[in-house]
């Protein structure tokens, strides 16, 4: 805690006037380096902008927000007739891998998925 500091007692941290040049830093020589940390965040982050401009520029295109929620109220509407028909064919996999006999109703469930889903 002493404000003044002792010229005798030496730092362990090494003063920049102090230090040797490294072997890659060569004055007045220009060497292409190999990309780095710094340089790829950098080509990260312009790459991050370009992308945003560009997913940027089809919502301009929309000029409400009702448009946009019409596209995605289509494409959930698509994605749930998909997740229908799945649940269809899952079940309909499952009544034709029974081993044994089918009930009325499960015959009945059967036909009308084949019907629905192969002759339509």
């Amino acid at each position: 805690m002493n404000p003044t500091p002792n010229k005798s007692t030496s730092s362990n941290k090494r003063k920049a006037n102090d230090a040797a040049p490294s072997s890659g830093s060569v004055v007045g020589e220009h060497e292409s380096r190999p990309p780095g940390i710094k340089a790829m965040k950098k080509l990260r982050k312009t790459k991050g902008k370009e992308k945003a401009s560009a997913s940027a520029a089809p919502s301009a295109a929309s000029a409400t927000p009702s448009a946009e929620f019409s596209k995605m109220f289509e494409l959930k509407q698509k994605d749930v007739e998909g997740m229908k028909e799945l649940q269809k064919l899952s079940i309909l996999d499952s009544l034709i891998a029974k081993k044994e006999n089918l009930d009325e109703e499960d015959k009945i469930v059967k036909k009308k998925l084949v019907a629905e889903l192969f002759l339509t």
